[in-house]
């Protein structure tokens, strides 16, 4: 028996969070006493933060060669929806069992996809200057605005009220650049107004109360601004601003912070009030794609130029001293785009291989199975009580 699990063990291996689990090990773990074996595991109980995949879909026809840019969860976590760098295409699937329920081909490739508040739209931005808007339960195309350029950055406001587009750069004045953020009045998509960046826009974000947007792209700075009067209110530049530029940002679920991620691996921290500048880290010395914050504000998850996800803790980060991976994990190829449903115990990966993944969030706070219970048990009395 010990012999035939050695050979399967050989033939597999198995990566746990902040331990690689090799076979020699396992096969170590085979041969050593039960009670030995129950100390080791009682270091590893289930309160470790952890991805499990559930399922991996293609979502760009061309595999390799093709490429995910983007994905993003419905406001109810039941659908995806994802938009192909070079097959074109955008596909609506259910997260359930990764099944798809429609797609569009559109004439060029689609850089970002997003849902509306309400659930009842998915908006996508292309390289032929459009933002096409689709009903999110049929598919069918409802509108389109073009704009000046192609568009790599998209964000409806959490109320609803507004779309905002990152354009690729246009030339400016004096010989230099300009990148715009297109901001739209929904649902009638009315333009109120276009904010400058000064280059290409990557990724556009509104603070959770939808009082400021943030822009990052392929310039040396981030911008935010006031959504009341749309007025410049912070300018942020990280340390090596001269050689390296922000690619991607995100607000914290609090409001209280801005993270960035630049072209060298650079990972920004920035005190939202004030502007400054927090804390910064780099892990591992490549572009970092894209950023996103769990929603409950613990985790600063990164994807990038290297075939790992990594997660920090932002209690490490606010230390102010070195900040150690809370999770590193080999995710196949490069991410592109990341995305958390709103309640975070799932999230999304888009990448270069032009597929995209869905992961369960494990994490480790170890009163989420007794805060569950109670909620399902409060639940279960007020129905009681509700009944005549």
């Amino acid at each position: 028996m010990v012999g035939s699990l050695s050979n399967l063990f050989m033939k597999r291996s198995i990566l746990i969070p902040g331990r690689a689990w090799t076979a020699g090990f396992l096969l170590l773990l085979l041969h050593t006493p039960l009670v030995a074996q129950v100390q080791n595991l009682q270091r590893w109980d289930g309160k470790q933060l952890m991805l499990n995949k559930v399922w991996t879909r293609l979502a760009d026809v061309f595999g390799e060669e093709g490429s995910i840019e983007s994905v993003e969860f419905s406001p109810d976590s039941r659908y995806l929806v994802s938009g192909s760098k070079f097959d074109y295409t955008v596909i609506v699937w259910r997260t359930s069992d990764g099944a798809e329920i429609w797609r569009q081909t559109l004439p060029q490739e689609i850089e970002r996809v997003a849902w509306s508040p309400d659930g009842k739209i998915v908006v996508s931005c292309s390289e032929d200057f459009m933002l096409r808007f689709f009903d999110a339960e049929t598919g069918e195309l409802l509108k389109e605005i073009k704009e000046a350029a192609g568009i790599d950055g998209l964000t409806f406001s959490h109320d609803g009220r507004y779309l905002v587009s990152g354009g690729e750069w246009v030339p400016g004045e004096n010989g230099g650049r300009a990148g715009y953020a297109t901001v739209y009045a929904m649902p009638e998509g009315r333009m109120i107004t276009q904010l400058n960046l000064g280059d290409t826009i990557n990724e556009v974000d509104f603070s959770p109360d939808d009082a400021y947007l943030l822009a990052t792209g392929h310039n040396e700075t981030a911008m935010v601004w006031k959504t009341s009067d749309w007025s410049l209110v912070h300018t942020l530049r990280g340390l090596d601003a001269d050689r390296f530029h922000f690619i991607t940002g995100r607000f914290s679920p609090d409001g209280q912070f801005v993270a960035t991620g630049s072209q060298n691996g650079e990972i920004y921290l920035f005190d939202m009030k004030t502007g400054s500048l927090v804390h910064h880290f780099n892990q591992s010395g490549r572009k970092i794609e894209v950023l996103a914050f769990s929603p409950d504000g613990r985790f600063i998850a990164t994807g990038g130029t290297d075939p790992f996800l990594r997660f920090f803790r932002m209690e490490d980060i606010l230390s102010g001293e070195r900040v150690y991976t809370a999770l590193q994990l080999h995710a196949g190829d490069q991410a592109e785009y990341l995305d958390f449903n709103q309640r975070g115990n799932l999230m999304a990966s888009a990448h270069q291989d032009g597929t995209i993944h869905l992961w369960v969030v494990m994490t480790d706070d170890p009163s989420v199975n007794r805060r569950r219970h109670q909620m399902v048990r409060e639940y279960q009395d007020q129905s009681m009580q509700s009944q005549p």
